[in-house]
């Protein structure tokens, strides 16, 4: 679980909206505070938010702390994400997203069917 989550954090910085679409259920739901203060319905808003760049560019990005439980056909993954950013003219600028992915087995492949992520302090 945690190579699919990794592999859709890099498409999401990297504007490859196939990587979500393989990997997410069609009627996905997230709650993501600094895009909208209520709950996003459905993968098409994330496709055209990846194909418009996605989150920016960062340098790098770390999951802190993973964590991954699984149950039957059912898991969840959460974790901090770290993001760097470097510059060439200033100190690095971090921040911090604890997010939450649960995913659901359909016809043997793994996808997520909801995200939810919160400020880390």
């Amino acid at each position: 679980m945690l190579a699919i989550t990794q592999k859709m954090l890099h498409a999401m910085y990297t504007s490859d909206p196939e990587v979500h679409r393989v990997h997410s259920t069609e009627d996905m739901s997230a709650f993501e505070w600094y895009i909208a203060p209520y709950r996003v319905d459905g993968l098409d808003f994330h496709l055209d938010l990846i194909r418009g760049g996605g989150n920016g560019s960062p340098s790098r990005l770390d999951m802190l702390t993973p964590r991954v439980q699984v149950h039957g056909e059912t898991a969840i993954v959460c974790y901090t994400l770290l993001k760097t950013t470097l510059s060439e003219t200033g100190p690095a600028e971090f921040s911090r997203i604890n997010e939450t992915r649960v995913f659901v087995k359909q016809e043997g492949v793994w996808k997520m069917a909801h995200l939810h992520k919160s400020p880390a302090a």
